[in-house]
């Protein structure tokens, strides 16, 4: 029998291939240090624990609870958005999901009828294109360039912009670029998708990791009846929770009455546990994240540093996020060592060097890779010199 067209259209996880591939290299005995993992080297916070194991006794945990999420989930979600990213979401307007990629996919399912079209600028999250696809929509990449620091234009996106266009992916800080868009340029093109009247999907799981600068406004602010705004968040990459699974959209009263349709089908409630962990996280502040993102800084400060100082390599400095993403095309043409592009040599850096970095290709930029600062400072300093090494040969 048949299986469906969609093997045909999506894609398998290009980040999860090569995190999947170090962790084969490490079981091996290899001394494989990753920098591909969109995730922080730290612990969840002690007191995250200690409330998900009392509240682990209790009976009613044990049970179904409704598909929105709990209430003193979304009421905390309500709390800290009114206080971080300084719009009013009120708890009746928040479904709680299975982490930021169901969020997504809950989003995209919510909106899209067959062919409408998703604009996305490129370099984008690797999973937007095919969450896109399964959705039953068109997604439509915007190539963005090294220098304007990949910021989308509005000229670029009016180039996109057909009858079919239904959305504009809005990613801010980005991954995998760590770019952030500062409130005039995010204005203006806030400006123009209510002008034209599509969907913003304002991606914002990494507003708390800006470190030069002012973040990004989320365009909820700008409306604040989110006649145009679906918001994405979760507690995955502030508060070192990528396990946990808990993310959230933010979205008018229609957009959320069929998101909890969809997901009363799909996963039902999201593991109480897991939204108590959120809770807990919710409740006690931003010191811990504060904490990691004073460590962040000063990986991406000398990370930063170690790239911009190798010819032939290009780097825009990232304000956000915990990853860079260096132009390294100049080193993806070697016919001795078999490379001609950045996934060849991504593979190449790995087996023969044991140092695992994402390459530019499945984010829609082919010439760089991606580089999270992630993980501990011996490791990204002992992985920096190997690849500094590395590339003496080639």
């Amino acid at each position: 029998m048949d299986i469906s067209k969609l093997n045909e259209l999506i894609t398998p996880s290009g980040t999860m291939a090569i995190s999947n591939k170090a962790k084969m290299l490490k079981k091996e005995g290899k001394p494989v240090i990753g920098f591909g993992a969109g995730e922080p080297d730290f612990a969840t916070p002690g007191y995250v624990i200690d409330d998900v194991k009392k509240a682990s006794e209790n009976p009613e945990n044990h049970k179904y609870s409704g598909v929105a999420g709990l209430e003193v989930l979304r009421n905390e979600i309500s709390r800290t958005t009114n206080l971080y990213s300084g719009f009013n979401a009120s708890p009746d307007n928040i479904v709680v999901s299975n982490g930021g990629k169901h969020a997504i996919f809950n989003t995209l399912i919510s909106i899209l009828d067959k062919d409408d079209e998703v604009l996305i600028p490129s370099p984008y999250w690797t999973t937007y294109p095919e969450a896109v696809k399964i959705a039953g929509g068109i997604p439509k990449v915007i190539a963005t360039n090294f220098s304007d620091n990949f910021k989308v234009t509005v000229d670029q996106l009016n180039e996109n912009l057909t009858n079919k266009t239904k959305a504009l992916v809005w990613v801010s800080p980005s991954n995998p670029t760590g770019t952030v868009y500062t409130k005039e340029e995010a204005e203006v093109i806030f400006e123009w998708a209510f002008k034209n009247n599509i969907w913003i999907i304002s991606d914002e799981l990494y507003e708390h990791l800006v470190y030069e600068g002012e973040k990004t406004p989320s365009p909820a602010i700008y409306d604040p009846e989110l006649k145009n705004t679906i918001v994405v968040n979760g507690v995955a990459k502030a508060y070192a929770m990528t396990g946990w699974r808990v993310g959230w959209i933010i979205a008018n009263d229609e957009v959320i009455s069929i998101a909890k349709k969809i997901q009363s089908h799909a996963t039902s409630n999201v593991s109480n546990l897991s939204q108590i962990a959120a809770t807990s996280a919710l409740q006690n502040g931003l010191e811990e994240t504060n904490i990691m993102k004073e460590a962040f800084n000063k990986r991406r400060l000398s990370a930063f540093d170690v790239f911009n100082n190798i010819d032939n390599i290009k780097i825009a400095r990232p304000n956000g996020a915990f990853y860079l993403f260096p132009d390294i095309s100049y080193y993806c043409n070697n016919k001795i060592k078999n490379v001609s592009n950045s996934i060849e040599f991504c593979d190449w850096l790995l087996e023969e060097h044991y140092i695992a970095f994402i390459p530019g290709e499945v984010f829609g930029a082919e010439g760089y890779f991606r580089c999270s600062y992630a993980l501990s400072e011996n490791e990204l300093s002992e992985g920096l010199k190997r690849f500094t090494e590395a590339i003496k040969d080639l």
